[in-house]
């Protein structure tokens, strides 16, 4: 059995579901339409943070995180037995070792990845280690487990269904990926600077604001507001919706055919 449920999504809460979800499921009816899941809970709580024009918290930007975050990769196939531990991470650092049985983390009973998750996901922002009970060669013996600063924000957003509307808030409805080693040496970019690549431009609203502001399919990004160190899109994303300090527009330096070039894209109507 898992630990408390976090905070239960109500019409109070999140007026935007009201009349589409009730409190009973339609066993009468269609019951999976009126049945509302997780991912549209985190939808309406980041939809309510933008409505309100303020930062969005980092549980809510990086929800549910993978164990990766810490270093720990899990056996899919296994009840949370560790199958390796990335050199230098959190879960070396703790002392874990391939072949180890997690049997609880933070005092919640571990089945798989999905409980690892559910723990870090509900683990406060102060807390900087947990508490694993392991099982390894028919011994038990726990564990402390550092959550090294910033540890959430090392996991990938980007494939989340989630990032779209994320997408929209933070650069105005653009889809970025990695450039290519061949596309970066035809551009000079090195590896240790931004370089994406707009894979797609939204052109309906609300996901148009960087069409209408003449972002292109194909443009390099090269810098948002002069940052040139965000590498991923995740990066990006995380710097928009969390530390930028311009809440009406972001600036972005392009490279498009070879020539560098200046966008401001509003955020904001």
């Amino acid at each position: 059995k898992r630990g408390p449920a976090p905070e239960m999504a109500t019409p109070e809460l999140f007026p935007a579901l009201k009349e589409k979800y009730k409190a009973k499921l339609n066993y009468e009816g269609k019951v999976v339409p009126s049945c509302i899941h997780c991912h549209q809970i985190g939808d309406a709580r980041r939809e309510l943070v933008f409505s309100r024009k303020e930062k969005l918290p980092e549980p809510l930007l990086f929800p549910y995180p993978h164990p990766k975050t810490l270093g720990l990769i899990l056996d899919p196939k296994e009840m949370a037995t560790v199958q390796s531990i990335d050199p230098k991470s959190d879960a070396e650092k703790a002392g874990l070792k391939p072949g180890d049985h997690i049997k609880t983390l933070a005092g919640q009973p571990l089945l798989s990845i999905a409980d690892v998750q559910w723990v870090l996901h509900h683990t406060p922002l102060a807390i900087t280690e947990l508490t694993a009970e392991v099982e390894r060669a028919d011994q038990t013996f726990t564990l402390k487990l550092p959550l090294s600063s910033g540890w959430r924000q090392r996991g990938d957003i980007s494939w989340r269904a989630s990032t779209w509307g994320l997408r929209r808030a933070a650069l105005g409805g653009i889809l970025l990926v990695d450039l290519s080693d061949e596309e970066r040496k035809s551009t000079n970019l090195p590896k240790t600077a931004t370089a994406l690549k707009v894979q797609h431009v939204g052109q309906f609203a609300p996901h148009d604001k960087a069409s209408k502001a003449g972002i292109r399919k194909g443009d390099i990004v090269t810098a948002v507001d002069e940052r040139s160190d965000l590498l991923r899109e995740t990066d990006v994303l995380s710097y928009s919706l969390t530390e930028r300090k311009t809440k009406g527009s972001i600036a972005l330096k392009l490279l498009r055919d070879g020539k560098p070039l200046l966008i401001v894209v509003p955020l904001t109507e």
